[in-house]
């Protein structure tokens, strides 16, 4: 039978709901949704939403439902990534999209978020299979992220949303937290979401806190707090990470000038890839004062950076072996010694 206006106008709003990739809803809320944005009187029931769904189950739709019983039942797509109506796109921003996929589907190593597909679709993108992909990323394989976890995330993150995460430190039980996630970053081929948890019976609330969660670690299920206002980060973390190497960051630990050298042999990469956004290297004259004050590193190249001391900073020095010293600060020098010390007795004990 045909469909009313008044009716393709609910399954519009029933059909942007229930192919959210991100959560479900109870009937109740799409009723108040439907109410809403229809313009419809109170008086519409549970029971007409109840019909609706039907419907869309039925000719033409033939949509597949997913419902989950209990005292709040929700119900959603049993596939997200096909709703029933797409909003028309021009001929540039088909083609745009159909460019981006291009590049995006030859990422290796890139989650692929529901959108991702959705857009496949929209654009009957098909992948070639006869072709290497143009651009890699790194990815550890060992490191075991739930399947679609980064999508989700990121979708929490850019819709402001505070969600509740159960996390697993290893030798522990798994406890949840429930946090304002802002960001998302990539150290080491490893994923952490970086956000700020709110106050629970062990941990005060602190805005200027920033915690660093491992995505391999994080359930993949979370949970969404409506209910719970989101407060966005008083903390810049483009600086806050300008000011460390990885993504450790020990408050107690004071920003640092460190002067080190290098050998030859390592010179153009130290030279091209920084080890930190603030290297530089000296100036003839601070060269010349540092071989004199260093003779047995009189062929060496001297350069600074500024950031605090964290695991990540002596894994890179320690990474560059014997072309690489750290020279001051003199506490810092000795840590390095005593790591490679240890390094030394641990190959001499085989």
């Amino acid at each position: 039978m045909p469909v009313s206006k008044n009716a393709m106008a609910r399954y519009r709003v029933m059909d942007e709901m229930l192919a959210d990739p991100n959560r479900t809803y109870t009937t109740s809320e799409i009723r108040e949704r439907v109410i809403r944005k229809c313009n419809l009187p109170e008086s519409f029931s549970i029971r007409m939403i109840q019909k609706d769904l039907l419907a869309l189950e039925q000719a033409p739709f033939y949509k597949k439902l997913d419902r989950k019983k209990g005292r709040f039942g929700t119900v959603r797509y049993a596939d997200q990534s096909s709703p029933i109506f797409f909003q028309e796109l021009t001929a540039d921003e088909e083609e745009v999209l159909r460019e981006a996929l291009r590049s995006l589907g030859q990422f290796d190593g890139l989650d692929n978020f529901t959108w991702l597909e959705l857009l496949k679709k929209r654009l009957d993108f098909k992948e070639r299979a006869d072709e290497q992909p143009y651009i890699s990323f790194s990815k550890n394989e060992e490191l075991q992220i739930s399947e679609g976890l980064l999508g989700r995330l990121f979708s929490a993150i850019s819709k402001k949303k505070v969600i509740t995460i159960t996390y697993t430190v290893f030798g522990y039980a798994p406890r949840k937290y429930t946090v304002y996630p802002y960001q998302l970053k990539q150290y080491n081929d490893r994923w952490f979401l970086l956000c700020t948890p709110l106050a629970d019976e062990v941990y005060p609330y602190r805005s200027d806190f920033i915690a660093t969660f491992p995505l391999d670690r994080i359930d993949g299920q979370f949970e969404y707090n409506d209910d719970e206002p989101y407060i966005p980060t008083p903390v810049d973390l483009k600086a806050r990470f300008d000011e460390i190497i990885g993504v450790t960051l020990y408050e107690k630990e004071e920003i640092q000038d460190l002067y080190f050298a290098v050998s030859k042999k390592s010179l153009p990469y130290v030279q091209t890839k920084y080890l930190h956004c603030t290297q530089i290297e000296l100036d003839e004259d601070s060269q010349e004062i540092y071989r004199q004050k260093y003779p047995s590193l009189k062929d060496w190249t001297f350069f600074s950076i500024e950031c605090r001391p964290n695991p990540e900073l002596y894994s890179k020095f320690l990474s560059f072996g014997e072309n690489i010293v750290l020279v001051e600060p003199e506490e810092m020098r000795r840590n390095m010694f005593a790591k490679l010390q240890m390094a030394e007795s641990n190959y001499l004990n085989l």
